[in-house]
């Protein structure tokens, strides 16, 4: 035992004196000497995206952090080694060191005569909303990546300088320079959890009176499809849009539900056929009765319709900042809904119309708010070098409904939640208001046709706080896949 410990501590020390002989002798040749003209080589040790920050001041991005080396090929140097790596790690940085420059290494700790510097990377959920490779937010701002290095002196040969210790310049990597997002850094954390079941789909939250964005949340979250941005089948939800507008043009009537109805040559029917019998606008919203809809829409004609979309800002892009506009929504055009069968789809969100669910979540702040329409907001402020905050200006607000037809479709909408599709929204604690949808894609998977499921629920329904919007691709209906994250989202938001 005891000579086998000899050898192989002889066996260390020679290779330990190889390595060293090696770097002494890239150290202190001739190839490396001082010349009389000098120029300088720069070693990237880490490159850092620019800063983004919650509403609360704590970082979204560059949040993980740990040390990097930059190791020399010096004796010194060299040294330090054993104390921090392998055997065979040992070996893979002498040889990159015998091309004669420095290498930046992760190292555990910060405790070594190696210039060693704390970087950092990013552990996000929030990657489809902010990164360049889905056209996030980092693609929309006047900030570039930084770059931390350290600078050495070389001769008009390109030779690395002896005795250099290297320059730093890392001003711009440790900046305190970024954005303040609108997001709330519990929010979503809650908005994730709620989620944490859901396949694929997105969760969005917003500020009922402000239109700020508070969460949003993706899944699978390994993807980089923003589908909070997203255009999609949106179904029933729609048939809030088609409420708003029958109050305000004071139209108003009962009509009964055998389950199918007729326009043209084209047989429209409720889910499974079902028969709602007598219905008004309320009924109607409380079990999403597609004839009603149908029948109201042939009722207002197109010109209401799509006037009524475009201030509720259907059809319209949403403006970020002045570079970043998303088309959040499409509609049929004037001359599509001559067609009463397209007019008829319309009406409960089939056919030609498509909605992001921000646009969605868009539409319930304009109703929770008393009417008044607002531009989502995401960019709260921008955080200057010196940590000041200049704040970002918003866009006007646009008044689309009366203050008191607002009211009124927010008590409709209650009625959803406590005697309609949406009772899987609700406790006895949680008082919101809502509409499910369960939308055709024209899709099919195994012979079978996949549905974008929805809800969308305003919290609480006396007093407006949050808007949210809960969407689920290939899902079975509204009321299973989507309210339950809703409800689960809102006891959450209780305990806050």
């Amino acid at each position: 035992m005891f000579r086998r410990t000899t050898s192989l501590a002889c066996v260390i020390s020679i290779i330990f004196c190889a390595i060293c002989g090696r770097v002494g002798y890239i150290a202190l040749s001739e190839f490396y000497s001082v010349s009389d003209e000098y120029n300088s080589y720069s070693v990237v040790v880490a490159t850092s995206q620019p800063q983004l920050y919650f509403r609360d001041g704590t970082k979204i991005n560059n949040n993980v952090s740990s040390y990097r080396a930059v190791i020399r090929p010096v004796t010194s140097d060299l040294s330090e080694l054993q104390k921090f790596y392998s055997k065979r790690e040992i070996a893979v940085i002498t040889k990159e060191l015998s091309e004669g420059y420095p290498v930046v290494k992760n190292i555990d700790s910060n405790d070594s005569n190696l210039k060693t510097f704390k970087v950092y990377s990013t552990d996000t959920s929030l990657n489809q909303l902010i990164s360049s490779d889905s056209s996030g937010v980092l693609s929309h701002i006047d900030l570039k990546p930084a770059k931390l290095k350290v600078n050495y002196l070389v001769d008009a040969k390109g030779r690395m300088l002896t005795g250099d210790d290297g320059k730093d310049d890392s001003l711009s990597y440790y900046t305190r320079e970024g954005y303040v997002l609108t997001l709330d850094r519990e929010m979503q954390s809650i908005a994730e959890n709620s989620a944490q079941d859901m396949k694929s789909g997105c969760v969005i939250i917003m500020n009922a009176k402000t239109a700020e964005m508070l969460a949003c949340v993706n899944k699978p979250d390994s993807t980089y499809i923003n589908k909070s941005f997203s255009n999609y089948n949106v179904g029933s939800v729609f048939k809030i849009l088609t409420a708003a507008c029958a109050l305000e043009n004071d139209i108003s009537f009962s009509y009964k539900c055998d389950g199918k109805t007729a326009v043209g040559d084209t047989v429209f029917s409720c889910q499974k056929e079902h028969r709602h019998g007598i219905q008004n606008l309320n009924d109607a919203l409380a079990n999403s009765c597609n004839c009603y809809f149908i029948n109201l829409a042939l009722k207002l004609g197109r010109n209401n319709l799509l006037k009524t979309a475009k201030k509720f800002g259907f059809g319209e892009s949403i403006a970020f900042n002045e570079s970043w506009s998303i088309n959040s929504s499409t509609l049929p055009g004037e001359k599509e809904l001559y067609s009463k069968g397209e007019l008829a789809l319309f009406s409960f969100g089939q056919g030609r119309v498509m909605s992001s669910p921000l646009q969605v979540c868009s539409m319930l702040c304009t109703v929770s708010n008393g009417g008044v329409y607002k531009c989502p907001v995401l960019f709260k402020a921008k955080k200057e070098v010196n940590g000041s905050l200049t704040e970002c200006k918003s866009s006007e607000s646009t008044r689309v409904m009366t203050e008191n037809n607002a009211d009124r479709l927010l008590l409709q909408l209650r009625n959803v939640v406590e005697n309609g599709t949406a009772v899987n929204a609700d406790t006895k604690e949680h008082k919101s208001a809502g509409k499910t949808a369960t939308a055709q894609t024209g899709q099919f998977k195994d012979g079978a046709e996949m549905f974008n499921t929805w809800f969308a629920g305003v919290y609480p329904y006396d007093d407006p706080e949050y808007c949210i919007v809960v969407m689920c691709e290939n899902g079975t209906s509204g009321a299973a896949d989507c309210c339950p994250i809703f409800r689960t989202i809102v006891e959450m938001l209780e305990k806050r």
